[in-house]
């Protein structure tokens, strides 16, 4: 088989003003081929795999923060480590992160360095503008998400800073690869961790990098809300036989396993939208011909499904415009966020975005209105781009190291100091147990746990643990979660709680089950399932619905088919995706049998070393960065750190 190279040439044209204002198809796509390809003949090239990379991890000021998870405390650092080389792609995980990240560096630019920011959600023309600079060597530093993950092969890049915890080994090894990028030489990378927990993953990540052991994901199902979209788009293109569009569906791996049952209610939603809604005409999009062939419908399904198809389902959009008044005229696009974001703001709130601080001032059917608020303080509610969770694999290093006291020694002084004094005042779990303390604070009494399983699987732990403390009458009040610890307070003491029974895995059925009927997750999850299968269509000729409309279509939708048709495909694989994605249900699970037994409980009469980082997640949640908030939280952490430590 012959490969074939494909480049693409970013844009030219832009200048300093501009950046300072600022493979593949869908997953689950399925190739339009008749049978079972045969494999050809192959000759296996093996190739040693260049030079080491040079992964080092920054100490700023010989200390690193007891909590926090934007590195602000080593921006100054940063700034010099990004005069010293040639050009620096300054990763980091959420896109509040990148526009925190080049906020701070720009107020510490003196030098007038051209810096740059590039995420998803900046305009199309101010990404590419952003890239064309970068490839003309015009720009000393980018920060940046995802979006230059891959297919970025700039000749000048010669550092990679990963500000906050990598998340994971791998995807680390895919960023550190866009620096020097050649074989025969050193790519070279800096991880700047934010806090003390955050110590800990950077310094696994970076073992297990310079060794070669690297996390990977698990194998996927394919889904059945995409195999719905390729069925209608089969029909699309030509009539195809039931049992040979089957056989080669099968004939991928995600769906190798796809049942003959499962694949026929696939094309019976297509074909009538399902048992609840078949009396609904809008709902036919194929039909079966009198040679007992599967074709669409008419030419308008054809259309709507050309319009509508993709399998990434983007949430719904704003577009920000300079403007205001009560009746602002279309301003320039400077981008857009998501809905969402601005249901957390008011009129007259200022937010930062693009690298600066806008003032909010209306919106007006899918736009927001802004003026430049370049004196005022921001207000930053947190919004746009999904937290990478921690690496199964990660995970299990992490704790690996803090059990094996050996590997302390390629710590900080001070990250030893707190791991020294975490097995006096309480104790340093081993690498099969999961540490959970019990003590009270101020009028409230705390369980904190240390499963480090990712913020996805902690928060539905949290919430599944809070139903049966209400039960068992301890008055839970609220919980905050991160991607290392979970925190639950209560009214009431929890230390003589029967935590084997309290973490039992039954949790996952009728807990789980009665929670997800009262949680808007599966009408998000459902949405999402809906828009991609073809239920629903965001798009139409000469029209497009707002997210709210298809929203408000979906929300209707939902009630009907839970209430008249419980087991509908839809439903189903709402229910996956919320237990797979937004729930991480199969993490839970495997967490929990790892427990079972083995929860080494420590009641303690103050909070312990470990304890302090996410004790100060609750004061940041309820300060959201006012000055006299920041005093607070201060005194907090002093008085929190002086009750931990001697």
């Amino acid at each position: 088989p012959q490969a074939e190279e494909v480049s693409a040439e970013p844009t030219e044209g832009a200048s300093a003003a501009d950046l300072q204002l600022a493979p593949s198809g869908p997953p689950g796509h399925l190739p339009r081929s008749r049978g079972r390809i045969s494999e050809p003949d192959i000759d296996l090239v093996l190739g040693s795999g260049g030079a080491q990379p040079v992964v080092e991890v920054l100490v700023s000021g010989g200390r690193v923060p007891w909590a926090g998870h934007t590195a602000e405390h080593a921006m100054a650092e940063v700034y010099e480590i990004i005069k010293q080389a040639k050009t620096a792609l300054i990763f980091v995980n959420t896109r509040f992160q990148a526009e925190f990240a080049f906020q701070r560096l720009w107020e510490l630019n003196d030098e007038g360095l051209p810096i740059a920011l590039h995420h998803g959600s900046l305009s199309a023309e101010q990404r590419r503008k952003v890239e064309a600079a970068m490839a003309r060597g015009a720009l000393r530093a980018v920060v940046c998400t995802s979006t230059l993950d891959m297919g970025i092969d700039w000749g000048d890049v010669d550092l990679v800073i990963q500000l906050a915890a990598p998340k994971g080994a791998s995807r680390m090894v895919q960023r550190i690869g866009r620096a020097n990028h050649r074989l025969d030489e050193p790519s070279r990378a800096l991880f700047v961790p934010a806090s003390r927990f955050e110590m800990l993953e950077c310094r696994a990540a970076a073992d297990a990098i310079l060794e070669n052991h690297l996390d990977g994901d698990p194998p996927r199902v394919g889904a059945l809300d995409v195999l719905a979209q390729h069925v209608m788009g089969c029909a699309c293109s030509e009539p195809f036989k039931l049992t040979e569009l089957y056989d080669e569906v099968r004939s991928a791996g995600p769906y190798a396993e796809l049942s003959w049952e499962d694949f026929e209610t696939v094309v019976d939603f297509v074909s009538t939208g399902g048992y609840a809604l078949r009396t609904y005409d809008k709902f036919r999009r194929i039909v079966r011909t009198p040679e007992g062939l599967w074709t669409a419908r008419n030419a308008q399904a054809r259309l709507q499904h050309r319009m509508n198809v993709g399998a990434i389902v983007s949430p719904g959009m704003i577009n920000i415009r300079i403007g205001g008044g009560k009746r602002p005229m279309g301003g320039r696009k400077i981008g857009e966020a998501e809905e969402g974001y601005f249901e957390q703001l008011t009129p007259g709130d200022t937010f930062i975005f693009a690298g600066q601080v806008w003032r909010y001032n209306s919106l007006v059917g899918a736009d927001a209105f802004v003026t430049p608020a370049p004196n005022d303080d921001p207000k930053m509610p947190s919004w746009g781009g999904s937290k990478f969770p921690l690496s199964t694999y990660l995970a299990s290093r992490v704790r690996q190291m803090m059990h094996d006291e050996r590997e302390w020694t390629a710590l900080p002084p001070d990250v030893q100091e707190w791991l020294a004094w975490q097995k006096i005042r309480s104790a340093i779990p081993d690498e099969g147990e999961m540490l959970l303390e019990t003590f009270p604070n101020g009028k409230r009494f705390h369980m904190v746990c240390y499963p480090f399983e990712g913020r996805l699987a902690h928060t539905t732990l949290a919430m599944l643990l809070t139903r049966r403390l209400d039960r068992l009458g301890v008055g839970p009040l609220g919980f905050v979660c991160n991607d290392y610890t979970l925190n639950l307070w209560s009214l009431r003491p929890m230390d003589e709680l029967d935590l084997d029974e309290l973490f039992a895995q039954d949790m996952l059925g009728d807990d789980l089950e009665a929670w997800l009927d009262e949680s808007f997750m599966m009408k998000r999850a459902f949405k999402h399932c809906a828009l991609i299968a073809g239920l629903i269509e965001r798009r139409h000729p000469g029209a497009e619905k707002s997210g709210r409309q298809v929203t408000f279509s979906t929300d209707l939708i939902y009630d009907v088919l839970r209430k008249h048709q419980p087991d509908h495909l839809m439903l189903r694989c709402a229910r996956h995706d919320a237990a797979t994605g937004m729930l991480d249900i199969a993490r839970l699970g495997d967490m929990l049998t790892r427990v079972k037994g083995h929860i080494r409980h420590m009641p303690l009469d103050r909070v312990s070393p470990f304890a302090v980082p996410i004790m100060l997640e609750i004061g940041r949640e309820r300060a959201p960065g006012d000055a006299a908030g920041e005093m607070i939280l201060a005194e907090a952490e002093e008085d929190l750190i002086a009750e931990a430590m001697p």
